[in-house]
């Protein structure tokens, strides 16, 4: 009997830490979000070069391209957000979590059970990760195995900084209601020096912000203004009949649409690498800058296609 209580807390555990990042829902949902973007994306990018050979237009190729894009990049930039903000929240609540745990050290309870305390409370995107600790623990898995899982689950550097200091204050024992004190005050100066991180390198996120929309109102004054006047003078040449002679006869052979499919292809470039900067500068991660990406190529459509 004893065997069998045994063998099922064993395939509980198992089924339990299982459940590691590499294996969650969350990865899975990762990982089709990004197949079935780039299948969405490659398709529409093939569909528009392909209807683009049979016009003489660029337009049908400069609108596939920057669909082809958005199609590619908005899902992952939703899933993105989301997972943005679920570890915002994870970490916003850290500190109260160990609060918590302090109360009920203070209140008589060993650290075990004021983890288990710590899961009953409303801590936002936390709370489920706290459940699934308690569960672990009380399944009977290694209190190590118990916190590795937890950090991996909740993926961030400061879940993973607390569960190391409350593993070696398990271990170590002693006074673990200055232990932690001492593990509550150094995550809030963990989240005051990223806060100050964050402020710090702002204005360089506002400069690529501010590079781009120079080269924008660029392009859109060479748009409307040099070449219109280019355009005027390519009918003058052809009403007069003199063509390609002549002080202006060179600007008769001169392709405004295809500038005009350069500079804005320029600009769809430009707003791939500004924004993936962007985010590595602002949040530490290139995938955090593809908000910014879909944020400057809306800017650079819509320039482009002001009437003026």
């Amino acid at each position: 009997m004893e065997v069998v209580k045994r063998k099922k807390i064993e395939n509980k555990t198992k089924k339990y830490t299982a459940l590691e990042p590499s294996e969650s829902v969350l990865n899975n949902n990762i990982l089709r979000t990004i197949t079935f973007s780039l299948i969405a994306s490659i398709s529409v990018l093939s569909m528009s070069f392909y209807f683009s050979e049979y016009s003489d237009s660029t337009t049908i190729r400069d609108v596939g391209l920057i669909f082809g894009i958005m199609v590619g990049i908005i899902p992952l930039t939703i899933h993105q957000l989301k997972e943005v903000q679920r570890r915002d929240n994870i970490d916003r609540n850290m500190p109260v979590f160990l609060l918590a745990l302090l109360s009920s050290v203070q209140s008589g309870a060993n650290l075990i059970k004021a983890i288990e305390q710590a899961g009953e409370r409303n801590l936002g995107a936390l709370t489920p990760e706290l459940k699934n600790l308690r569960a672990n623990i009380s399944w009977g898995t290694p209190i190590e195995d118990a916190f590795e899982n937890f950090a991996e689950r909740t993926g961030t550097r400061v879940s993973r900084r607390v569960t190391v200091l409350l593993e070696m204050a398990m271990k170590i024992g002693g006074d673990v209601t200055e232990n932690l004190e001492m593990i509550q005050k150094h995550v809030s100066e963990m989240q005051n020096i990223e806060k100050s991180r964050k402020s710090a390198l702002a204005p360089y996120t506002y400069t690529i912000y501010i590079s781009f929309g120079v080269f924008l109102a660029v392009a859109v004054l060479l748009t409307t203004s040099f070449f219109t006047e280019i355009e005027k003078v390519q009918e003058g040449l052809l009403a007069s009949g003199s063509g390609t002679e002549g002080l202006f006869g060179s600007l008769a052979s001169m392709e405004i649409d295809k500038l005009e499919s350069a500079l804005f292809n320029m600009a769809i470039i430009e707003a791939l690498f500004g924004g993936l900067a962007a985010g590595k500068i602002g949040a530490g991660s290139y995938v955090a800058g593809t908000k910014h990406v879909v944020a400057m190529i809306i800017m650079a459509v819509v320039a482009f296609n002001i009437p003026m």
